[in-house]
């Protein structure tokens, strides 16, 4: 993860760089570590997110969600926070966030279980991934 990039981005990018930007960051490889160095940016991600119209609101969801992640942990949250994100989050996309401990497919209910646990604060998830529409839907719970 590039900073200096990012920030580039937010000081010059369109609305596709944005989103492209905000895309990179939530669906690939993304460490504790380097959420935390960028939740120290939170006020430049709020400018951005201030400036934007309101009908280009739902083409630049991840922007939105990225600065509200990143607001929460510069107050203190931990990376593993992103999974209450309304967004697919999958536990393969949460590699450097989560490892994962055990998953099993039902067959019957074509279902994937995931036990998670994140890497940072100790935290246990399960996840399951479900078929839905055209694509699949993860439903995160704390791990019991």
């Amino acid at each position: 993860m590039n900073i200096a990039e990012i920030r580039k981005t937010l000081r010059y990018g369109n609305n596709q760089q944005l989103e492209l930007m905000a895309r990179g960051i939530l669906c690939r490889g993304r460490s504790h570590g380097d959420m935390k160095d960028l939740s120290h940016y939170a006020n430049e991600f709020n400018d951005v997110r201030s400036r934007i119209d309101a009908e280009d609101q739902d083409y630049l969801a991840l922007v939105f969600i990225l600065t509200a992640h990143l607001n929460e942990m510069k107050n203190g949250a931990c990376a593993c926070s992103i999974i209450q994100k309304p967004m697919y989050n999958s536990p393969e996309r949460l590699g450097g966030i989560l490892e994962i401990i055990e998953e099993k497919f039902v067959e019957k209910d074509y279902i994937v279980y995931t036990h998670s646990r994140c890497l940072a604060c100790g935290k246990e998830y399960e996840s399951k991934t479900v078929e839905s529409g055209l694509g699949q839907k993860v439903i995160w719970s704390e791990y019991r």
